[in-house]
């Protein structure tokens, strides 16, 4: 009578398997509204039109070019008007001497004083202040260029990130519903005494295991979420779905060459322009503070109504300081120790970029030759696999320390194909990051 209700309970259990397996995928969605499905492409274009960061960097470079408009300009002309007498009493009237008025009666007895004086800068100064700051504003674009790399390069990691982690954690809730059935079929098993304690205790150990790694790995996928909302500046209860491909193509990235990718990052970097960028600029700051040696001149006229034997004096003057004790030494030395400065960074740099694009290059390498080696029906066998092995364990063909041994062999393996994929893609990121270019 027992032998019948096992068999009457595997037929059941197997039909039941293969009708609650096919809801799985489909009840791990979550709701149609809060979902964002989104490729690399579309949110790219995202990130490139919303984040905040970018628009306030991109604001860097206008304030860059308003400077240049600032360095164009002419110093403003100079007005003066001094020593006016407001009144005139009777004593200083006695004298006889009286002064016209200088039209009808307005002015009659006033004395003033009139100058109009303009600073003519010398050496150049002012050509080369819009030298400088237009090499001020290439940095802030190529500053432009360097936050979109990195920016970028957390974006397209976050991602990469994301299709790993949720792509394992649907392998999790996939046998997490497995177990649960199995769970649920040993106990009504249990009650009536077909399977010991121990063997319920130790399958509700595994599915409470099982159940706490899920927990982690979407708590790890929420700080994900949370970042990547930030990147693409989209709502705040939004869920991101990346849709990457299954298999990237690799024929590309074993035909790249080690040198090529240098000479490219040295091209293309925007750091690596921003330090050749800063020897200008140390060069043109050199160029200023020299011709500050120059003392301006300002030139000019003025008017005198009473002021002197002629009632109307006009006179011209010129105005400079004399370079006896500050000749700008000190900014002077100090820009030319800024060139030498410069020039040791901008090799520091150079430096950086080759060895950084050597170990990248190295790292995809690796990573490729591990993805390849892999079969691309290997997962789905795994999956295929463990449904036999299931079935088995169901009719007590395979003992449970069998099963959950093969099951977490079956996850770890999962694991792997998944890390494979994921490290592929983040080391051709990173080799994409240090070369400034992108790799077709």
């Amino acid at each position: 009578m027992c032998l019948q209700q096992t068999d009457n309970f595997v037929k059941v259990y197997i039909i039941a398997f293969c009708v609650l397996a096919s809801s799985i995928f489909p009840a791990l969605k979550v709701s149609a509204q809060d979902t964002l499905r989104i490729n690399q492409k579309e949110a790219e274009s995202l990130f490139l039109t919303q984040n905040l960061d970018l628009i306030a960097q991109k604001l860097s470079i206008r304030q860059a070019e308003a400077a240049i408009i600032q360095a164009r300009l002419w110093p403003n002309p100079e007005f003066s008007l001094d020593e006016v007498n407001l009144w005139a009493t009777r004593n200083q009237l006695s004298s006889g001497e009286t002064i016209p008025p200088l039209f009808g009666n307005v002015g009659r007895n006033r004395e003033f004083t009139a100058e109009l004086s303009q600073l003519i800068e010398t050496g150049g100064k002012r050509r080369k202040r819009i030298a400088l700051e237009s090499v001020s504003r290439d940095m802030a674009a190529e500053y432009f260029g360097e936050l979109v790399r990195e920016l970028k390069m957390q974006l397209r990691g976050g991602l990469f990130e994301l299709a790993y982690q949720q792509a394992y954690v649907t392998e999790l809730l996939a046998q997490d519903a497995v177990l649960a059935r199995l769970v649920a079929a040993f106990e009504g098993q249990y009650s009536r005494g077909n399977v010991n304690k121990g063997e319920l205790f130790r399958l509700r150990a595994v599915k409470l295991e099982l159940a706490q790694q899920i927990v982690e790995i979407q708590k790890e996928i929420h700080g994900l979420q949370k970042d990547l909302t930030v990147l693409l500046h989209t709502p705040a209860n939004a869920y991101l779905v990346f849709e990457a491909p299954d298999r990237p193509d690799t024929g590309p990235l074993a035909t790249l060459s080690l040198d090529a990718l240098t000479t490219t990052a040295l091209a293309n970097r925007p750091d690596a322009r921003i330090s050749i960028l800063q020897q200008q600029w140390a060069q043109k700051k050199y160029d200023y503070e020299y011709a500050q040696r120059k003392p301006d001149v300002n030139v000019g006229i003025n008017y005198d109504r009473g002021g002197n034997f002629l009632l109307n004096f006009f006179g011209f003057g010129v105005k400079f300081d004399v370079p006896v004790f500050n000749r700008n030494q000190g900014a002077i030395l100090e820009s030319k120790v800024g060139i030498e400065h410069a020039q040791v960074q901008n090799d520091q740099k150079s430096l950086q970029v080759q060895t950084e694009v050597t170990e990248a290059f190295r790292n995809l390498r690796k990573h490729l030759g591990v993805y390849q080696s892999l079969d691309p029906a290997y997962s789905d066998e795994l999956g295929q696999v463990l449904e036999s092995y299931t079935r088995q364990f169901v009719q007590r063909n395979v003992s449970m320390v069998e099963y959950l041994d093969f099951l977490e062999a079956v996850l770890a393996n999962k694991r792997t194909i998944l890390t494979a994929l994921k490290d592929l893609r983040q080391s051709r990121e990173a080799l994409i990051y240090v070369t400034g270019s992108e790799i077709q």
